[in-house]
């Protein structure tokens, strides 16, 4: 009984808001999600999900990427444009599938087209923020501790 108590302790969790990390979703200029949960950490069935928060656009708004601040240049307030992207993106959830063995990731967005990568990535993979992938590679990490490591995508190294 208590290796099974164990083996759930250590392959599922789910985060308070308190508790909250990013679920990542930004390439450059992007906001990140909320990570929401995360079971089965470097398995076949490794599963993580998000959604998008105020915080999650309140960080986007303070940053302001795109220059839409009254502060950069733009027009709306903070307030504004934290207000206008929670009305057009607050529902958005997100959900990344790694079978870790394999090397594969399957990243669902709310709406757009499933994205999937494996690795490790060939030598001239385009690993730029334009490219998208920096993301991929950060859920995966967040996946598949150990298979990020073996194929050299751990900051440690």
């Amino acid at each position: 009984m208590k290796t099974s108590l164990l083996s759930i302790a250590l392959f599922t969790f789910t985060l308070s808001p308190a508790q909250a990390a990013d679920f990542p979703l930004a390439s450059c200029a992007g906001w990140n999600g909320t990570l929401v949960s995360r079971t089965g950490t470097d398995s076949s069935t490794a599963v993580i999900t998000g959604k998008l928060t105020r915080a999650d656009f309140q960080e986007y708004c303070k940053r302001d990427p795109g220059w839409e601040t009254t502060v950069h240049g733009g027009k709306l307030t903070v307030k504004q444009c934290v207000a206008m992207y929670t009305k057009e993106n607050g529902k958005d959830t997100f959900r990344s599938t790694a079978n870790c063995s394999e090397g594969t990731l399957s990243f669902e967005p709310s709406a757009g087209k499933p994205v999937s990568v494996t690795f490790p990535l060939p030598e001239n993979s385009d690993v730029s923020c334009a490219s998208g992938m920096p993301p991929l590679i950060e859920q995966f990490r967040l996946l598949c501790p150990q298979a990020a490591r073996e194929f050299h995508l751990m900051d440690d190294e």
